[in-house]
């Protein structure tokens, strides 16, 4: 352990004493901080690294998971030469102000964009349907 971890961790000891001290007086932190010569923004800087610290000690085998991309069907993001319904025919489609729209099944979910969404907007809400 180097000395700047034993340094933080001294500190973190000596907060822990003061955000108890803090909270069993009953006072706001204002209040006590004011009684004790303390900025609050120190009080609540430390306060955080406190709460940093009991989340880094109590969860450290939690680890992201890769989402797995070899099971997920591809989808063509090529939008430009795609035509787009025109919803006043089908009954089911909501009609828009311009009266046309693209309607995209995915994971078990319906999307509906009118003509005027972006071939960049349709790819970003497709890939981010796609991993939820």
């Amino acid at each position: 352990m180097s000395s700047k971890s034993i340094i933080h961790q001294a500190m973190l000891n000596d907060w822990i004493s003061k955000v108890a001290e803090q909270k069993a007086s009953g006072l706001s932190v204002t209040e006590w901080c004011l009684q004790n010569n303390l900025s609050k923004y120190k009080f609540f800087y430390w306060k955080r690294q406190l709460k940093d610290e009991l989340v880094t000690q109590a969860l450290p085998d939690i680890v992201p998971l890769p989402l797995p991309t070899a099971q997920l069907p591809e989808i063509n993001t090529t939008f430009a030469t795609a035509p787009i319904p025109d919803c006043t025919t089908r009954a089911s489609c909501t009609t828009f102000a311009t009266g046309s729209c693209a309607r995209i099944y995915i994971n078990g979910m319906t999307i509906e964009f009118d003509a005027s969404a972006s071939a960049n907007i349709i790819s970003n809400v497709i890939k981010a349907v796609r991993h939820a």
